[in-house]
């Protein structure tokens, strides 16, 4: 086994013990454990976070939604890696 497909492997298995342990943050609870997120912020750039919505469309035809929650083990390791260090706004 070459090293390549051995840092593939071990990506893939942090990936998949991320997921399977993922806890779901709203965003409050998220400016908490990650005090460098502002609701301001969230509020005008939380699209670039990994964050997940339930929305269901009722037998009337009403379309109803629940809040945002972000995935904060999955933001933690972004952090760590630095992937959020030097962002380009493209909007």
């Amino acid at each position: 086994m070459d090293e390549k497909l051995r840092k593939q492997i071990a990506a893939e298995v942090s990936r998949t013990m991320i997921e399977m342990q993922e806890q779901w943050l709203t965003a409050d609870k998220l400016c908490e454990q990650f005090q460098m997120f502002t609701p301001d912020w969230l509020q005008k750039y939380g699209d670039i976070l990994p964050r997940k919505k339930v929305s269901i469309t009722t037998m009337a035809g009403e379309k109803r939604g629940t809040r945002w929650a972000y995935a904060r083990y999955q933001i933690a390791q972004n952090i760590a890696s630095g992937a959020y260090d030097d962002l380009k706004l493209m909007r």
